[in-house]
């Protein structure tokens, strides 16, 4: 399945949303968030964001390198947050789940 359905009991039909507009909103805050840098498309043969949806459930798998230096802990889980944060506020779904893979560090 490549969207998530929003509203299924419209007179008009099913209102759902793409996951590529997922990928986007991920892909925009993982610009924003200081101490991270995103893994170019194509390294390792994988996108830096995955979507997948299961039984209308979102998640998101992102690869970031952490700046040397950054406490990893707490980057992640604001990387986690601001995902989780921006998905609800911009189309109101909630993502079951929103995975960071630190592959690296940036030196």
């Amino acid at each position: 399945m490549d969207y998530v359905i929003i509203k299924e009991d419209s007179n008009q039909g099913k209102i759902a949303i793409n996951k590529s507009v997922f990928q986007a909103i991920t892909e925009i805050t993982l610009g924003d968030i200081e101490n991270i840098v995103t893994e170019p498309a194509g390294t390792f043969s994988k996108k830096p964001v995955i979507v997948k949806v299961d039984d209308n459930k979102l998640k998101i798998e992102t690869d970031v390198r952490i700046r040397y230096g950054a406490n990893v802990n707490s980057t992640c889980g604001l990387v986690q947050s601001k995902i989780y944060e921006n998905i609800v506020f911009m189309t109101g779904c909630r993502p079951s789940e929103v995975r960071v893979n630190v592959t690296g560090f940036q030196i």
